[in-house]
């Protein structure tokens, strides 16, 4: 889908246009964070990511954190869902590049689906757990950023080239560095394997994707159940717009009777 593409490649852009301008400090990372993930160490970025605004919270307290922020975050959940994953997420954009790569590909299983789950338990132990407990003995720790993120060495490394910088030996001897390659060698065999297992920002979005506004949807009046749009879908679902579903429009391709649509093609069709 083009204009998917598009808006990928125009989110990856806007949120790193310190590679192409210099934006006053003060906007960055600390006013406003992205919909998607991008690392706020970036050289490039010009705003905060979610996960990091959202460990901020329970590793600093409520107090330290701007309520601007929780409200934004929640806004993003209520209007979009996991369509953020599929439509405005540059590491999105990464995986589905390398895709591309013409190889023989794992295929989505049972096992698949279970293991789907492991980033509902790493969100609640690396961004709200582990945090909140350092909290409590009065240090900072952000997790996941700290321990797991692969968009950090990502973003830093080749960031860091696009504006000239220096790479430094921790952007690669870093285990983190080990993390992303194993997620870029699984990405060339199997779709999005970072969304489908290991994001906490996926998880977050997925449990609002039933309301979200502009969401997938299933008109139930024109579904023949003919499960075309499971087939044709690369992520775990078990139904179109579930906590699974980024909302990516393949399964509105593959639907013979018009019966998946985007949450406001919905609303205008009923006022018709």
């Amino acid at each position: 889908m083009l204009t998917r593409r598009l808006a990928q490649l125009c989110s990856a852009i806007l949120y790193n246009c310190n590679l192409i301008s210099d934006i006053p400090v003060k906007y960055i990372n600390s006013e406003f964070c992205v919909p998607g993930l991008n690392c706020r160490y970036c050289p490039a970025s010009v705003a905060g990511c979610p996960l990091n605004f959202m460990q901020r919270l329970f590793a600093e307290g409520l107090e330290n954190l701007p309520i601007r922020i929780l409200c934004w975050l929640l806004l993003l959940a209520l209007a979009f869902g996991r369509l953020i994953c599929g439509w405005l997420c540059p590491f999105g954009l990464v995986q589905d590049l390398l895709d591309k790569i013409p190889t023989p590909k794992i295929q989505k299983s049972e096992w698949t689906r279970r293991l789907s789950y492991l980033k509902y338990i790493l969100f609640a132990v690396f961004i709200v757990a582990v945090p909140f407990g350092f909290y409590l003995g009065g240090k900072r720790v952000l997790a996941f950023c700290q321990y797991v993120c692969p968009n950090m060495p990502f973003s830093n490394f080749f960031m860091t080239l696009a504006t000239g910088g220096t790479i430094r030996p921790y952007m690669i001897y870093n285990y983190r560095f080990l993390i992303l390659a194993a997620v870029i060698l699984l990405s060339v065999f199997m779709f999005r394997p970072f969304c489908r297992f290991i994001c906490p920002l996926g998880a977050f979005y997925g449990l609002f994707n039933k309301v979200a506004l502009l969401s997938v949807k299933v008109d139930d009046v024109k579904c023949v159940h003919c499960n075309a749009c499971l087939r044709t879908c690369k992520m775990d679902i078990k139904k179109v717009g579930d906590h699974e579903c980024i909302s990516c429009g393949e399964c509105q391709q593959a639907c013979k009777f018009g019966a998946i649509h985007f949450g406001m093609e919905g609303n205008k069709d009923k006022g018709k």
